[in-house]
């Protein structure tokens, strides 16, 4: 009997699942244009110079 409850089990959790993506999906933000999703990439730092960093000793 444990059989069929479990398939009963999880025919209710994945209608309340859909359920639940329907609602999320009509609440969902409307997406932003692709041209104003883009950013520009931040500018590189520079590398400080080599005397800086500590020398690895031998």
């Amino acid at each position: 009997m444990g059989q069929q409850l479990n398939k009963i089990q999880k025919r209710r959790r994945r209608a309340n699942y859909l359920e639940r993506q329907k609602v999320k999906a009509k609440t969902r933000p409307v997406a932003k244009p692709a041209a104003a999703a883009k950013k520009k990439p931040a500018p590189k730092k520079e590398k400080a110079p080599a005397a800086a960093a500590p020398a690895a000793t031998e």
